[in-house]
């Protein structure tokens, strides 16, 4: 589900964001979306993930994560160098180029343009959070990118999850309805002896039924499956045990 999103260019401007968040917040700050964490971990964090999608890119294969020791920079000037390196490696390999990923999808390397975009925009939320306290970061993901990081939980991590050994999320029939982009999801549990195989529930893009829909705007409903939100957050039609299920399980890491 792209509908259009140029992932590099809403990539680039959400790394812009983070880094000017860095150059404004003490990276001292306390993170809450990632307890125990301050703002230079996250920096840390996502500038190490952003040079792991690069070699990744560039060599087609599965690499390991860098070991990254405090930099002597600033937090924002390396982190700019990372989002730099990983745009050129983005630039350098067509998207339909066989490379590798870590999701039941296709192995192709436009799936780390649109993945690191989405962990870009989930920890730019973060990093607003950790400047303020009472904020909730919504408005920095627009409409169409959240409703895309949803169904990008849907499509990849529901099932990534599964084959790291959590507990499925979605166990009763549940349907997802972003009220501000009209996007709808259906979301059935994985056929029987599926899990043990690494598949994740089924996903029906276009609709939204089940036992219980849950309903939000299209960045309500993405920070609250990467339990950004409380759940108590998207208003709920049909079983509220059934929802309250679904948004208490672990969809994402």
């Amino acid at each position: 589900m792209s509908d259009g999103i140029d992932y590099l260019a809403e990539f680039e401007r959400t790394a812009a964001e983070f880094a000017a968040v860095l150059d404004r917040v003490d990276p001292g700050a306390a993170v809450p979306g990632c307890p125990g964490w301050t703002l230079a971990d996250l920096a840390l964090h996502i500038g190490a993930g952003q040079r792991w999608a690069a070699s990744i890119l560039l060599s087609g294969a599965a690499q390991k994560v860098p070991e990254v020791l405090r930099t002597t920079i600033s937090w924002a000037d390396w982190y700019a160098g990372t989002t730099a390196a990983l745009t050129a490696a983005i630039r350098a390999v067509d998207p339909d180029e066989p490379c590798w990923n870590f999701a039941p999808v296709d192995q192709r390397a436009g799936f780390w343009s649109r993945r690191r975009l989405h962990e870009t925009a989930i920890h730019l939320v973060d990093a607003v959070q950790a400047g303020d306290l009472g904020a909730t970061g919504l408005e920095v993901i627009p409409p169409a990118i959240a409703a895309d990081g949803v169904d990008e939980v849907f499509g990849v991590f529901l099932a990534r999850m599964l084959a790291r050994g959590f507990a499925p999320a979605v166990t009763r029939q549940i349907g997802v309805r972003a009220t501000d982009t009209g996007d709808e999801w259906t979301v059935t549990p994985a056929p029987e002896g599926a899990v043990s195989n690494g598949i994740g529930p089924q996903v029906e893009r276009g609709k939204a039924a089940g036992e219980a829909v849950v309903s939000g705007t299209a960045a309500e409903l993405d920070l609250c499956l990467w339990k950004r939100l409380p759940p108590s957050v998207p208003a709920v039609e049909g079983d509220p045990a059934v929802a309250a299920a679904f948004l208490a399980g672990t969809a994402a890491p």
